[in-house]
């Protein structure tokens, strides 16, 4: 845990908030990638309360899984294509140059090779840019009642506050502060 990380009675250095969980997630991944440790995150709100105490798992789960699927798969997609790519320039040049005989289960082969470990790379990819570290990320696809939400940004340092601000701004808060 972050020594910045809200303690009793410590408000955040930067918070913004939004309409729904959903806009709050975006919110979180986008502050991640813009470098922001996890643990200096956090959702604040009585929907956020409300979602602490989840009352049926399964849906949460269910949500989560609608929200991973499409972009791993287009994760596989991008990094098969690419492996495919490169496994049809490795074949193309191993056989111009007479390193490997020309043969369709050798050019195969060689494509094949190249495939499979693009196809993985692409979904690790598409994985970890599509999940946040935040310990709070996890509740915004629980049920909860509407309301707005907060995230919550706390640290001390002068260059993180001024780049939390500048991302949460970016991602269309009701309100920044």
């Amino acid at each position: 845990m972050s020594p910045d990380r809200r303690s009793a009675g410590v408000d955040p250095a930067v918070a913004a908030r939004f309409a729904t969980l959903a806009d709050a997630r975006r919110a979180m991944i986008a502050l991640e990638h813009a470098g922001l440790d996890g643990n200096d995150i956090e959702l604040l709100g009585r929907p956020v309360d409300a979602a602490r105490v989840p009352r049926d798992p399964k849906r949460a789960d269910l949500r989560l899984v609608f929200y991973l699927v499409p972009r791993l798969a287009g994760g596989l997609a991008l990094g098969a294509g690419a492996g495919f790519g490169l496994g049809l320039l490795i074949a193309g040049a191993l056989m111009a140059a007479g390193v490997v005989s020309w043969s369709w289960g050798a050019f195969g082969i060689c494509v094949l090779i190249a495939l499979f470990p693009g196809a993985t790379l692409g979904v690790f990819l598409a994985f970890e840019r599509s999940v946040g570290v935040a310990e709070d990320w996890s509740l915004t696809f629980e049920d909860a009642p509407p309301g707005p939400v907060w995230v919550g940004v706390y640290t001390r340092q002068d260059e993180v506050r001024a780049r939390a601000r500048q991302v949460l701004g970016h991602e269309q808060p009701l309100e920044l502060r």
